[in-house]
């Protein structure tokens, strides 16, 4: 799962997949908020998930966390 949002992530962010590690900052991605709805928008569509943008997402600053928090949410989702 973990190569699979990191594939998103580079994808939708338009980022070259190398760059992409869990310690890898957001801001160094330099993935504009319209970019950071995208790949929401496309890991909902891959993993049939609804993910809302709320607290946990919006404090993320790095690639790591930004996995945690998906797949977090992509577990729970998937037992309910």
């Amino acid at each position: 799962m973990t190569r699979d949002l990191i594939e998103v992530i580079a994808k939708e962010g338009m980022v070259d997949m190398a760059g992409v590690g869990p310690d890898t900052t957001l801001a160094s991605l330099n993935i504009a908020s319209v970019d950071y709805m995208m790949i929401l928008a496309a890991i909902e569509e891959k993993f049939s998930v609804y993910i809302p943008m709320d607290e946990s997402l919006a404090e993320v600053k790095d690639v790591g966390g930004l996995l945690g928090v998906l797949k977090q949410r992509i577990l729970a989702e998937k037992k309910a």
